[in-house]
């Protein structure tokens, strides 16, 4: 198989509550090395923290830079992780999201596969504890492919973007977009769901996160200095949201790397339960 190389975002992870740990170990089950962009003026410990994570896990690459929060970070972001490695497979990770170990295998298998450039994955979303998903227009998102082809993400937020829903997609020489079904190189796995955790952190770290992406893209500028707002934490509206359909009990598996994280959430997630 050809060298792969998971790239991830880290600014302020400690105050925005982001299972960093958890995603690395997703990743590394399936990637060859793993590179972490930090944001070097980040207002926590996220440095010292990331820097744990390269001794503990091993095949982590770090890049320190000084990121700019405008409409265009993103992109920015993903791209200096790109220039840090010369692996042919490219995966994006973010911090808040994992993969279950059992389906590296299928994976992998895909990335085995000459003639597979793209890799597309369908997403759940958990909201508010680990027994709620809940329903976003993001169901699908390409997230693993091959540099040759010119793979790379673009920044989802847009303003001329027919499609917001269909966010962080992935162009080449031509545009795979979340709904192409046609395409020979494109391969979507419909049982390997990306698990996505953004909408179960800390209620004061999830408002903290929403405050600080309305001022990027809804004004275009506020927190482009990367400071972290004074604001109340987040309100789930969990019985709201059940009672209106939105938001659905999850049963299925988690994987095994997110367990640690779990537990360090036990008294918000069973107060939220009692509401």
């Amino acid at each position: 198989m050809d060298k792969s190389a998971a790239l991830f975002r880290a600014s302020n992870i400690v105050t925005l509550d982001y299972p960093l740990d958890a995603a690395l170990i997703s990743a590394l089950a399936i990637c060859d090395e793993a590179v972490v962009v930090v944001d070097v003026n980040s207002r926590d410990d996220t440095r010292d923290v990331v820097y744990e994570l390269w001794k503990r896990l091993g095949r982590i690459k770090i890049v320190e830079r000084e990121w700019k929060f405008d409409r265009m970070w993103q992109e920015k972001v993903w791209n200096w992780g790109s220039e840090a490695t010369d692996a042919e497979w490219l995966m994006f990770h973010d911090a808040d999201e994992a993969i279950h170990e059992d389906h590296v295998p299928e994976i992998k298998g895909a990335m085995d596969n000459p003639d597979v450039k793209l890799i597309r994955f369908p997403f759940i979303h958990l909201y508010a504890t680990s027994a709620y998903k809940i329903k976003f227009p993001l169901t699908h998102n390409t997230r693993l492919g091959r540099r040759s082809v010119s793979y790379r993400m673009r920044n989802w937020c847009r303003d001329d973007h027919p499609k917001r829903a269909v966010c962080q997609m992935v162009y080449g020489q031509e545009e795979y977009n979340a709904h192409l079904s046609d395409s020979p190189i494109l391969v979507t796995l419909e049982n390997v769901p990306v698990m996505h955790y953004g909408w179960c952190r800390s209620a004061l770290a999830l408002a903290i996160s929403q405050r600080k992406h309305l001022a990027w893209y809804a004004d275009g500028g506020g927190l482009g200095d990367g400071r972290i707002p004074d604001i109340a934490p987040w309100g789930y509206e969990l019985a709201e949201k059940i009672e209106g359909g939105s938001v659905t009990p999850y049963d299925g598996p988690h994987p095994a790397g997110m367990q640690a994280w779990f537990e360090k959430h036990v008294d918000e997630w069973e107060a939220l339960e009692r509401e």
